[in-house]
């Protein structure tokens, strides 16, 4: 599966892939000291197969983005980040066509000033923080690797220091939600910021309106508010007795498969599902699938 994406209908989309190209083209020419030019060449939405398919037995470089828990990454032709490589190491840009121990070190330097060098334009731009990190440097041989349902993937093309340079970078498309504030602000024009905060026991009075106009709603002076959430496995009811006679060693069935996914919830009302991960040492939450705006707002007000 692979769809041209479209930046009339998701301009912030647009923003965040001339970015991508803007900011690696100059940290690209800083960290190999030779001249580097790019362009976007293909934004496209795809699923994980079809993003292995066009970069197997190439170099990818496994990373995140920190703050959201997103899938992020990169893929190179081996004999265009080898070179690379090299430059950065005041060599003479040799390519080789595997990547061996001293070279997947500096690769995976590299690629980390790369990553960490879209963080600050990043929260300039959409005035959220961002954390992207490189995680690991290994041969693309396995469409396992790529279990998100949906990938944005941005082709970009160019030249280091005449020669032809090609590589991709790619996001779990989930990221999108952070990108823009298109949604937030429909949910505060209909109501659903108010019925949100509401649920989880919050609430606030509007300032007067002034000079008879109407009320200017402002996001930012609620991203602060705590609003406590919840993640839930399954439920199951049980007769008085039998929870009195609950110990240690006991094991209570939920009413929900084991391939169910698990939901998180504000006050009891579901916002989206996805799954259970370790994250350093603790639970964490991926988000596979955010409920409808329509959805989460009817839940809120129910």
């Amino acid at each position: 599966m692979k769809e041209a994406v479209n930046f009339i209908s998701s301009p912030h989309l647009e923003k965040f892939a001339s970015l991508i190209s803007s900011t690696f083209a100059s940290s690209l020419s800083a960290i190999s000291s030779r001249s580097v030019d790019l362009s976007l060449d293909e934004v496209n939405k795809c699923d994980g197969e079809t993003l292995f398919a066009d970069y197997e037995n190439e170099t990818y470089v496994v990373a995140k983005e920190d703050v959201g828990g997103y899938d992020v990454g990169l893929f190179f032709r081996t004999r265009d980040i080898t070179k690379l490589a090299d430059f950065m190491l005041a060599g003479d840009g040799e390519s080789k066509d595997e990547i061996d121990d001293d070279t997947k070190d500096a690769v995976q330097e590299m690629t980390s000033q790369l990553l960490s060098g879209l963080n600050v334009p990043f929260e300039e731009a959409f005035g959220k923080k961002f954390s992207f990190k490189c995680d690991d440097v290994i041969k693309n041989i396995s469409s396992n690797a790529f279990q998100c349902v949906e990938y944005f993937s941005i082709d970009l093309t160019g030249s280091l220091d005449g020669a032809e340079l090609k590589f991709r970078f790619f996001c779990d498309s989930n990221l999108e939600s952070k990108l823009g504030a298109e949604e937030d602000d429909n949910l505060l024009t209909d109501g659903g910021i108010e019925a949100l905060l509401g649920s989880a026991g919050i609430s606030f009075d509007a300032e007067p309106a002034q000079s008879g106009g109407p009320t200017p709603k402002n996001l930012d002076l609620l991203l602060d508010i705590d609003i406590p959430i919840s993640v839930r496995m399954g439920s199951a009811k049980l007769f008085l007795k039998d929870i009195l006679g609950l110990g240690p060693g006991n094991i209570v069935e939920l009413e929900q498969n084991a391939d169910d996914p698990i939901e998180l919830a504000i006050n009891d009302k579901v916002i989206a599902r996805g799954e259970v991960v370790i994250v350093d040492g603790y639970f964490g939450f991926r988000i596979k699938e955010i409920v409808s705006k329509a959805e989460r707002i009817k839940k809120l007000k129910d």
